[in-house]
């Protein structure tokens, strides 16, 4: 899987963090339609969601926020 293969070059990581990221790359993958974790295109999400963490976003909501807007996929985030 293309997250965990990336994570294995960053040790500075806790496991609540590993998870977030998980659970925001699946999502982004999920709504992309990315059946293979494989694809190019789920290791440019893995390394956006990755860059998002050692920023210090924790969320994976807002990781995912963040992936989908870098990506222009979203263009503004979503009013609260």
């Amino acid at each position: 899987m293309a997250i965990y293969r990336l994570l294995k070059k960053d040790v500075s990581f806790d496991q609540e963090a590993i998870d977030a990221m998980h659970s925001a790359f699946e999502q982004v993958c999920g709504e992309l339609g990315l059946k293979s974790k494989n694809d190019p295109a789920a290791e440019i999400i893995a390394m956006k969601i990755i860059e998002a963490a050692k920023a210090g976003q924790r969320d994976p909501a807002t990781m995912r926020l963040t992936v989908l807007l870098a990506l222009g996929i979203m263009r503004d985030a979503p009013k609260q």
